[in-house]
C-alpha cells in the first residue's frame, strides 16, 4: 500500500532497530522516525541511510529530564538538516521530568524556531495544555501535528482552531476517553503508530501492522476512504 504514511514511529526503542528499518523501507510505507534528544537524531542519521521512506526528526523530548541548555544548542545546530521536528512538547505531569520552567523555554524557542522555519513538528502535550496553546498561539507554526492528545475537549478545540493536525493511534480510538477524538474533522487527522507504545489487535505494534491500524482507526471515524484522505492531508501540510 504504498500510500500509507505513519507520522510519528520510534524506530530506536526497537531493539532489532536495523530489521525495523529495513521493514518500512521495504513495505514502502512513508515514516516519520521521530527521537527524543539530538544526540539520538544524529546517532540515527550516521547509522541509517537517508531514504524515501523513513525520514528522521531531531527531538527534544520533555521527559528527558539530562537535555541541558548546550542540548538546545545543539537542536538548534543540526535542526537545519532535517524538514522534520519532533517528538518535543510539555509534560507537566510527573516531577522526574524536565524542570517546567526550564521546558517551556526550550519549547517557545523550538516553536519559534519552526514557524520562521516552516518545519513539520509532532508535538506531546501533557498536564500543559494551557501553556502549549499560548506558545503556539504566540508563533502560530504552519505546520503542527498534535501528538496522542489526552486533554479535554475545550483545548482539543483550540488547537484544531490554530488549525493543527491531530495524529490517531489505535490505542486512543479504543480507549475509554475516544469519543473526544470524534470531534476532529477528517482532513485534521494524521496516523501514526506511535510504535512500540501501541498495540494493534492486542499485538505490539511492528510496521506490517500499518494497514491493520488504518483499518481500525477507520472503523472508529466510519471512513472507508481513511487512506487517501489521509493521504492527501500529509501533502497538504507539506504544501503548508
Amino acid at each position: 500500500m504504498k500510500y500509507l504514511i505513519d507520522t510519528h514511529f520510534h524506530l530506536d526503542h526497537y531493539k532489532n532497530y536495523l530489521e525495523i528499518a529495513d521493514k518500512v523501507n521495504l513495505l514502502q510505507q512513508y515514516t516519520i522516525a521521530v527521537t527524543n534528544s539530538p544526540g539520538v537524531f544524529l546517532s540515527c542519521k550516521n547509522i541509517f541511510s537517508d531514504s524515501k521512506y523513513l525520514k528522521f526528526a531531531i527531538g527534544f523530548h520533555p521527559q528527558e529530564a539530562h537535555l541541558k541548555r548546550a542540548d538546545l544548542n545543539d537542536f538548534m545546530k543540526l535542526a537545519n538538516r532535517t524538514e522534520f521536528v519532533g517528538e518535543v512538547g510539555l509534560d507537566y505531569s510527573k516531577k522526574t521530568f524536565m524542570d517546567p520552567v526550564f521546558q517551556k523555554e526550550c519549547f517557545e524557542e523550538i516553536i519559534r524556531f519552526c514557524a520562521m522555519n516552516n518545519k513539520i513538528l509532532t508535538i506531546h502535550i501533557r498536564k500543559a495544555e494551557e501553556d502549549a496553546i499560548s506558545i503556539l498561539e504566540k508563533y502560530k507554526p504552519k505546520k503542527a501535528i498534535i501528538h496522542w492528545y489526552t486533554g479535554n475537549e475545550d483545548h482539543l478545540q483550540q488547537l484544531l482552531d490554530l488549525d493543527c493536525f491531530f495524529s490517531i493511534n489505535t490505542n486512543m480510538v479504543s480507549g475509554k476517553n475516544a469519543d473526544k477524538y470524534r470531534i476532529i474533522p477528517i482532513n485534521r487527522i494524521l496516523i501514526e503508530s506511535d510504535g512500540p507504545y501501541t498495540k494493534v489487535k492486542g499485538k505490539r505494534y511492528s510496521p506490517e501492522m500499518l494497514l491493520e491500524a488504518y483499518s481500525v482507526i477507520a472503523e472508529f471515524y466510519k471512513d472507508r476512504d481513511l487512506i487517501m484522505h489521509v493521504y492527501n492531508n500529509f501533502k497538504e501540510l507539506l504544501l503548508l
